[in-house]
């Protein structure tokens, strides 16, 4: 009998402003063993590092905690930016109104501030050559080589060279595949796998959180519990998980479909998630001293980066007495400014202090905190209506923002109003959960079947129905008659189950003139939509590119095709028809389709972010007129 080839799975939680790794030998216990790395450069001892990069002009850039700039001001006197949370630049395609222009008001206590007003430095910014994915790379680079070097290096000094890798990074559930993918290709070159026998994946934040809350259960590590009537989670039970982190809050709910002899779940319902994690209260916060400070604060070089950015005296006290909300009594801080600024006994300013009271910090933290139970709601309300009132039991709460005892406290007071009422769990270690989940869900996979979040599509002549289509929309196929110009056909539905290694295979052809065009490679443009309908057409509002599928027909015996003779321009042509058949998987957080022709196959596609998105439907069309393909 062979012996399986020992490997080591390091799981990568990219965040978006902290950013942690853990691993753990394949032979070893997944939950037990896994080794969390709590040393970083400048950091001290702490669980996770800063997901920071400064560049500079005559010197290699600094990153995580030797970026910061606290750091940085006891170095040098270098003005360098800190550049922080671009992972949320990494998805255009969701709403982040703290790097766009529109303005939106929002109310803290009694002061109503537009977004808009917040000066440039405080919104997210990346280096004038850079895009998100460079800026990516960079910080990634610096995080493989710490790794490699100065952690496995050292706990593997003689087997490293020899032992596989397999990388598996975290991602928002919230994410679409070009966010995704730009995840992935950013870890490449960035430099994982640069080894031949390393390998690198991906897996949903909220998934790998199911996998380590269902092994914490066992030994009961819990932070906090609402009700101490929990029991073990049994068959059959469905399950919310809350992954509030620095940037996004994913929710996702897994229904229990098998307990012996091993763990088996499904996913209950398409999951759900946003941008509103803790790093937009620090937003809030800034926006608040603006109110109380004037027009000076929108002046960058009275108020610096140096002064306001992360890292700084301020938003470091700011930051402790965030943490402190909900499990201290004060109601009432004072904050040092770091700018001198004239008494203001109305706004609280005296003696160059700021008066903060605890009323004005749940003003900030209620807007973000109110959108996360929104969340909860939805999700649970989701499941109760298909299911019944009895279907969700329990809420568990994790990631780094799911440490904060008021948005604990405030999700349970809302579970408790319930009928019936949910308990919610904070497990311990949760700022390690999506690490140890992801390592989890690695070495023992039990995630059978998952949800949907988008229709998958591909661009195509669908049959002309009179009844339902307008005539200006059709044109005439020589083998299927009046067929819809530019329509879509919708393979695979939002919120479908879809089981792990799944295919989902669905008929296509495509028409050709003649042996000169099989030589020419053919395009297949695949289509998403998150509408509750899916489009008709790929002009249509909703639709969009998730990419592109190039085919290769040169192979093909022209004379074993099917033909039919018809006139175009005045011309007598031949055309002949290449049947096909789609294949599509979808995984974690990736999906990918190929194309065969009987058992070859013809072309093959992950959804890459280097074409997602690119063009328009119209333009798509336009290259696709020469290429008329129907299912």
């Amino acid at each position: 009998m062979a012996i399986e080839r020992e490997t080591l799975v390091v799981a990568v939680d990219f965040g978006t402003t902290f950013s942690g790794v853990a691993f753990c030998h394949s032979s070893q216990n997944a939950l037990n063993d896994a080794e969390v790395i709590v040393s970083w450069p400048s950091n001290g001892i702490a669980p996770k590092v800063p997901t920071e990069i400064r560049y500079y002009e005559d010197r290699e850039p600094a990153w995580g905690a030797e970026a910061s700039l606290a750091f940085q001001r006891r170095q040098n006197k270098s003005s360098a930016t800190t550049y922080g949370r671009f992972k949320l630049l990494l998805d255009p395609t969701a709403d982040n109104n703290i790097s766009d222009n529109k303005k939106s008001n929002i109310k803290f206590g009694s002061i109503d501030v537009g977004v808009s007003s917040i000066q440039a430095h405080n919104r997210i910014k990346l280096p004038p050559t850079k895009s998100a994915v460079d800026v990516t790379t960079d910080f990634l680079k610096f995080l493989y080589a710490e790794l490699m070097e100065k952690h496995l290096r050292k706990k593997l000094p003689d087997t490293l060279n020899l032992t596989p890798i397999r990388f598996v990074f975290t991602v928002p559930a919230i994410w679409g595949h070009k966010a995704q993918e730009a995840t992935r290709y950013a870890a490449q070159a960035a430099g994982f796998c640069n080894r031949p026998s390393d390998t690198i994946s991906l897996v949903s934040e909220p998934e790998a959180a199911a996998m380590f809350v269902l092994h914490e259960m066992r030994n009961k590590g819990f932070n906090r519990i609402s009700s101490q009537n929990m029991s073990h989670l049994k068959k059959d039970e469905v399950f919310v998980i809350c992954d509030a982190g620095g940037g996004t809050v994913d929710l996702i709910s897994y229904e229990i479909t098998a307990t012996e002899p091993g763990l088996r779940l499904k996913e209950a319902a398409v999951g759900t998630g946003a941008k509103c994690g803790s790093s937009y209260i620090d937003e809030a916060f800034l926006q608040l001293l603006r109110s109380k400070i004037g027009k000076d604060f929108d002046n960058p070089e009275i108020w610096t980066e140096k002064h306001i950015g992360k890292g700084s005296s301020l938003m470091r006290t700011f930051d402790s007495i965030k943490r402190s909300l909900g499990q201290t009594t004060n109601d009432l801080w004072f904050l040092e400014l770091p700018v001198r600024v004239d008494d203001n006994e109305l706004m609280g300013i005296m003696d160059n202090e700021l008066e903060f009271t605890a009323r004005e910090l749940k003003s900030l933290f209620d807007p973000v905190v109110s959108k996360v139970i929104r969340l909860v709601a939805d999700q649970v309300h989701l499941i109760r209506s298909t299911r019944g009132d009895d279907a969700v039991s329990t809420v568990f709460l994790v990631g780094g923002f799911g440490e904060s005892y008021y948005l604990y406290e405030r999700i349970a007071e809302w579970a408790t109003r319930q009928t019936p009422p949910l308990v919610v769990v904070n497990p311990s270690r949760s700022w390690s959960a999506i690490m140890r989940g992801a390592i989890i869900q690695t070495l023992e996979p039990a995630i059978r079947s998952r949800r949907l979040r988008q229709h998958y599509g591909f661009q195509c002549s669908m049959p002309f129905d009179p009844q339902k289509h307008d005539r200006a929309h059709a044109v005439e196929c020589v083998f299927s008659g009046l067929v819809l110009r530019d329509s879509l056909k919708w393979a695979a539905k939002m919120g479908d189950a879809f089981e792990s290694e799944q295919e989902i295979n669905f008929p296509v052809y495509f028409t050709v003139e003649g042996r000169d065009q099989l030589l020419t490679p053919f395009i297949l443009q695949l289509y998403g939509s998150t509408n509750r309908t899916p489009p008709l057409f790929s002009r249509s509002y909703g639709a969009y590119e998730i990419g592109k599928l190039a085919l290769d027909f040169s192979f093909l015996d022209i004379n074993s095709l099917e033909t039919r003779i018809g006139v175009e321009n005045g011309r007598i042509v031949t055309y002949y028809k290449v049947d096909c058949t789609v294949k599509m998987t979808v995984g974690s957080a990736d999906a990918a389709f190929s194309v065969w022709i009987g058992k070859k196959c013809t072309g093959t596609k992950r959804l890459s972010y280097e074409d997602e998105g690119k063009g328009t439907s119209q333009e798509a069309s336009k290259k696709g007129k020469k290429q008329k393909k129907r299912r």
